[in-house]
């Protein structure tokens, strides 16, 4: 989750300040165990800020037991919605 947050900010999408995590849903879409304790994980994110808009993304990392991300991670905006008020 951090690491999507993050780049949310860094790519200049949306700022963490600006989010309300505990709206935050997280679902884990696949797991595959790969060889040494490694599992090639997928999650869904859909961050909401604190005036509504809505932001999904995609992750795409490998993980083990004892670390959540033990390589880089791959997101993906997928979606991004703004409340006109």
């Amino acid at each position: 989750m951090n690491i999507s947050e993050g780049w949310l900010k860094k790519v200049g999408i949306v700022d963490n300040i600006n989010l309300d995590e505990s709206k935050t849903k997280i679902t884990l879409l696949a797991s595959e165990k790969k060889a040494k304790g490694l599992y090639t994980q997928i999650y869904h994110f859909i961050f909401y800020d604190t005036t509504g808009n809505t932001y999904e993304t995609i992750t795409k990392n490998d993980a083990s037991y004892e670390e959540c991300s033990e390589t880089a991670a791959d997101v993906y905006l997928i979606s991004k919605s703004h409340i006109n008020k």
